[in-house]
This record gives structure tokens, sequence and C-alpha cells, in this order.
């Protein structure tokens, strides 16, 4: 079964009110028995699609009636059904949706939290999950499995859902939504790995896709299902020490995050390797500056914080915080990735003599770029090499196949560094 399109559910949202003629016409009940087969939410869904699909109001209603909508309004907004009514489907998905991720950010958010990364992920994942079939399920698209006679999958006689990137692409399949998909693809890839690691040491490399995440969540939350649904305004601006610490601190860190396991450092590694134009959409991956600011003596500023959204920078300040925020991004993009192996394999494309596993363990301890024998691995420069205590192997990258390139092409130099005299290759 083919989902609707965007034309096509405009056409009906046309045809609907047409029949319905501002109150003239078909009752929107009845218009909601022939629509959706479903006539329980007494016009309340024929209102909110029209609105949504043509952006035309469809009630009147009093000001006792607009009271109890507003005090209904702010029950759903804490998480709650009004006492009285019934909730549907689709309300029952956005409170799942809305808790779960209220708790990955309790969770993100508490100072001594140390499985922060790994619980963040599973539950932020969940929130997608049911704000996706939240969406699937009030626009008529398919959110089963289907098999190939187009009948649902089942297992324990339940239906099986469609994976949760598979639901987001369903709905949400415009190009505006790239970065907020692939967003989501990060997440999910990274649930998958994480769920079974203490990695404490993930939450600080994180934090950029995280943000822009919360960011995306919030705003397909409120643009498809309104005010009343916000996350906004139970959150308040966490304090930071992260920016404040003696550089050696992160220096030390850093080469904590080196010893992450090979499949997790793939992950983070993929933002290097994407495409330019999706490493600067802020729905994908977005880095926030700290800058403290003391108001001037005698004055009592309107908040203690100020978001400033990409592009709203003022030139003079703009340049500045692209070296703080854009800088590491690109020094990250020569990680070291390539096994001896793949080492040995391109020196020996570009040098006119014999060359192997051996001869590169001992360049590598020539140019200190290893420990000598005898001495505990660890990475000496990562500018060429880190070890990687999950696999125990070091890992190189292109800058080192060049420098070795460099140091070893001729006779005299590759004595030296190797300790035996070079054999010219067949």
């Amino acid at each position: 079964m083919e989902p609707p399109t965007e034309n096509d559910n405009e056409a009906l949202a046309l045809r609907l009110y047409a029949e319905w003629d501002q109150g003239r016409g078909v009752a929107k009940s009845e218009l909601e028995r022939r629509t959706w087969d479903d006539g329980s939410s007494h016009g309340r869904r024929f209102d909110r699609f029209i609105f949504n699909q043509l952006g035309i109001h469809t009630t009147t209603s009093s000001k006792q009636t607009n009271r109890i909508e507003d005090l209904e309004r702010q029950v759903r907004s804490l998480g709650q059904h009004p006492v009285g009514t019934t909730p549907t489907l689709v309300e029952t998905h956005l409170l799942q949706s809305r808790e779960s991720c209220l708790s990955a950010l309790r969770i993100w958010n508490d100072p001594v939290a140390s499985f922060r990364t790994g619980a963040f992920s599973l539950l932020f994942v969940t929130a997608w999950n049911n704000l996706a079939l939240a969406l699937a399920k009030r626009d008529g698209i398919e959110w089963r499995d289907l098999d190939k006679s187009g009948q649902p999958v089942l297992i324990d006689n339940t239906e099986k859902v469609l994976t949760t990137y598979s639901l987001i692409k369903l709905v949400l399949p415009e190009d505006d939504d790239n970065g907020t998909r692939e967003n989501i693809r990060y997440w999910i890839d990274l649930r998958n790995k994480v769920a079974h690691h203490y990695l404490p040491e993930l939450d600080i490399m994180v934090i950029p896709e995280a943000q822009a995440g919360l960011l995306n969540f919030e705003r397909i939350l409120t643009e498809k299902f309104g005010d009343e649904y916000s996350l906004a305004e139970h959150l308040s601006v966490p304090l930071h020490l992260t920016g404040f610490r003696n550089p050696d601190v992160l220096a030390s860190l850093k080469q904590t995050q080196a010893n992450l396991p090979l499949e997790i450092q793939t992950i983070l590694s993929r933002t290097e390797r994407t495409a330019p134009e999706l490493l600067a959409d802020d729905t994908y991956s977005l880095r926030v500056a700290f800058v403290p600011f003391v108001p001037a003596s005698g004055t009592s500023p309107d908040t203690v914080a100020y978001f400033v959204r990409p592009g709203e920078v003022p030139n003079d300040l703009q340049e500045t915080l692209t070296n703080y925020i854009i800088l590491p991004k690109v020094s990250r993009s020569s990680r070291p990735g390539l096994r001896p192996s793949d080492v040995v394999k391109e020196v020996l494309k570009r040098i006119p003599f014999k060359f192997n596993n051996q001869d590169h363990a001992k360049v590598a301890r020539y140019l200190k770029i290893r420990p000598e024998r005898g001495q505990p691995d660890q990475s000496l420069d990562e500018n060429y090499c880190e070890y990687i205590t999950s696999i125990k192997t070091y890992l190189y990258n292109q800058k080192w196949i060049d420098r070795v390139v460099e140091e070893i092409s001729t006779s005299e130099g590759y004595k030296k560094a190797t300790g035996r005299n070079p054999v010219q290759k067949p």
C-alpha cells in the first residue's frame, strides 16, 4: 500500500472542506466516519486535518469552551490526559514519545550519571519511534511490516511494526528533512552498539549530535501536533563546567576516547566522511559555543543565557567562533584508521624496495611513533598513530604513509630507518 502523498492529502482536505461548507453541509462526524471509519473524535480530527493541510480553522468556540480547551492543553503538556477523556492511539504515542525524550534528558543532565550516552540513545530512539508512529497513524501511512501478499507480518499474533528508521523515512520524506533523518540514523546505530558497553568517555564526543537531535525533536513535535506538546517549558539551561576545564584535563580525556571500541569509533567518524552540505546542516550536528558574559554593573539582564541560532551570529564574532567550533572537526578528519598491513601495501606501491610488517614496525620505533620493544603499548604521536586497546593494535593515517615513503625512498634512508640494506623489488 503506497502512503498518501502531500498532494493526495491536500486534495482530500479540499473535498472534505467543500462537503462541510462551514457547517451548512455534511456534519464533521459523518465525514470522519466516511473517510477514516471513525467518528469518535466528534469533529476534532476533521478540524486538525483541515488546519494541517489547508491552514483553515473550522472551529467556533464559546469562551467557556476555549477555557476548557486551554485547561486540557495544559494537562496534556504535563504528560497526562484530561479526566473524562479517552486517549486515542495517536495521543498515546505522543505522550509516550514526550516521556521518553524527557527521561533521556533527565539522565543526560544528571551530574552523576555514568551510563549517559547509552541510556540517552535508548530512550531518544524510543521517543522518535513513538513520534513516527503517531504521525503515521494520524496521516493514514502504513506503519506495519507487510509480507509479499500485502498482509501484516505477525510475531506472537502481534502485527510487526516497521523499523524506526523506515518509519522516519515515511513520515519525514522531504529533502529539507535530510539532516534530521541522518541524525536519527546516527542515534539508532549508536544505540545498537553501546547498549552493552560502559563508555562514559563517549559522552563529550556526541554532544553536537545530541543537541541537534533534541532541537529536531522539539521542532517536529510542535510543527506536527501543536505547541501544547512542547517540551521547552519543562527545561532549564544546565550549568556547564566542560568549557572551562584545564586543557591538560581535556587532553587526557581525548587520550581515553582513543581507546573506544573500533565499531564505536567507526560511527563517530561518520561525520568526518560525510558530504560537506550535511556537515553544514545544523539539524545533523550542532556545535555550541559558550561565551562568558558579565552584564554591566547595576543592570539586570532579562535572561542569563541566550541561544543564537546559526546564521544569526554577528560577522565580527563569526570568525572567532568558526575557529573554535570547526577546527576540531577538521583535525579529526585524519584520525588514524589504517592497520599496519594497509600501510605496508600503500608504501610498497610508492618505493622501489621490498617492505614488510617487520620493517614497518622498525620504522615506527625509529621515528618514535611507537614505544621501543619491551615498553608498554601506547600512543606516542596521535598525528600519525593511535594504539587501540580494544583490538590491541596500532592504527595509522595517510599522513603517516606519506612520512614513511619520504623517509625510506632512498637506500640510505631505508637502511637508517629499518636497520638493514634495501632489496630491490622484482
